[in-house]
């Protein structure tokens, strides 16, 4: 009957008990394989040996497997530390097209209205809808807080253009970045100009005004003087339920 591996047979020679144990002694004494002293013989590398343990499974997949693992999640995380940082403000437009109408070239206002940024406020989505006329100089120290609501400011500027081009421009980049025209003509309270109120929705949640008020144009004094100069103030506006 074959053996389990664990059942190892005894080594010849080993003494035994019972009636045919003194034969098997007496065996060794004689011609056979024994020593005669009842010991088994040298090992000449044939002797039974127990069953060799067998080596386990390799942990270098697992290995492989966690480093990968790690990685993954390593810069999972980078990812989102950068992401809710806010610290990777999306970069502002060097360039954007003229609408039709507009007569004056257009250029991106974020960079220009950024002495009225302040906090996050407008938000990103808001300065991005903003043209102003190339051209277009700000008045130093104009910047100024109206202090009305969660966020009430105005720049002031000038331009060598006719005040009618001015208004041309603001009407026309107004409509095309998606602003809702809500009033247009003279200011209230009698004052001058011309005034233009746009309405646009923004990510924050608010709806932003934009009012462009446009002074007269001061004339020069003709070529070789001084140029026809038109200043324009913009005042943005966040509107709430107060």
């Amino acid at each position: 009957m074959p053996r389990l591996p664990h059942d190892v047979a005894p080594a010849a020679g080993a003494p035994t008990t019972g009636a045919s144990g003194a034969a098997e002694q007496g065996s060794d004494n004689g011609n056979g394989n024994g020593n005669g002293n009842g010991r088994p013989p040298p090992g000449d590398g044939t002797a039974s040996v127990g069953p060799r343990e067998l080596p386990g499974p390799s942990t270098r997949p697992a290995l492989v497997v966690l480093g990968i693992a790690l990685v993954v999640l390593l810069a999972g995380g980078i990812g989102a530390a950068l992401t809710s940082s806010g610290s990777a403000a999306p970069p502002a437009a060097k360039s954007l097209p003229t609408a039709r109408g507009a007569t004056i070239t257009a250029m991106p206002g974020r960079q220009t209205l950024a002495p009225i940024v302040t906090a996050g406020s407008p938000p990103d989505d808001i300065l991005d809808a903003v043209a102003l006329p190339k051209g277009a100089t700000v008045k130093a120290g104009s910047a100024t807080d109206n202090g009305i609501g969660l966020y009430d400011h105005s720049l002031s500027f000038s331009i060598g253009v006719s005040e009618q081009r001015v208004i041309d421009f603001f009407r026309a980049e107004l409509k095309a970045f998606k602003w809702e025209i809500v009033s247009q003509g003279a200011p209230p309270h009698g004052a001058p100009g011309y005034r233009i109120v746009g309405q646009h929705p923004s990510s924050d949640g608010y709806e932003w005004e934009i009012g462009v008020t446009v002074a007269s144009t001061t004339f020069g004094s003709g070529s070789g003087g001084a140029s026809d100069t038109t200043p324009f103030t913009v005042r943005m506006f966040a509107v709430t339920d107060d």
